[in-house]
């Protein structure tokens, strides 16, 4: 190599990573749990269920899951991951009209414990809802709960989302007023 030719390969060397820049660090096999895959939901065009870990749609996200208008379970592989027995709030976006989502305190969706059915009445743009052990009732949305031993919110295992109504309403505990 010449002098000339080695000058110019140290001043394109230079350019292209000069003190500015440092090295990428290979971080590609690393696996980061769901609780630090970080996404702007509220950003995605499509309907997106979203679960947090404090009431009121507060703290982390610990799981979300594009909804494709059909029925589908959570965890599943369409979202960021699940974190078990964390989630305490739900954040709702772009759902539509004749959405129903149940969120158990069982990973099987057995009746016989805690559990809960969000009934969407109308299309909802953005929704919290609060805690899963607030029954409520009005014109867009309703919550059902159904306490067997009162430990839903921070012990969600599974939940379903489906565009009509469950077959199945039996509580084996007590349903909480609205």
């Amino acid at each position: 190599m010449t002098r000339r030719m080695g000058l110019l390969s140290l001043m394109l060397l230079a350019t292209a990573c000069g003190p500015e820049s440092e090295p990428a660090a290979d971080e590609t096999s690393k696996e980061l749990p769901a609780s630090e895959l970080k996404t702007n939901v509220s950003e995605l065009a499509s309907p997106v269920i979203q679960f947090r870990e404090g009431n009121g749609c507060s703290q982390d996200q610990v799981g979300w899951y594009i909804y494709n208008g059909n029925w589908m379970t959570m965890p599943n592989s369409s979202g960021s991951g699940w974190v078990n027995d964390e989630a305490r709030s739900m954040m709702l976006y772009r759902i539509p009209a004749n959405t129903f989502i149940r969120v158990y305190n069982s990973d099987s969706g057995s009746l016989g414990a805690d559990w809960a059915e969000i009934k969407i009445n109308e299309y909802i743009d953005q929704l919290c809802i609060h805690s899963f052990e607030d029954a409520i009732f009005n014109t867009a949305f309703e919550v059902h709960y159904c306490r067997y031993d009162g430990d839903l919110d921070g012990k969600v295992s599974l939940a379903r989302a489906q565009p009509e109504g469950y077959p199945d309403s039996t509580c084996n505990g007590m349903w909480m007023p609205f």
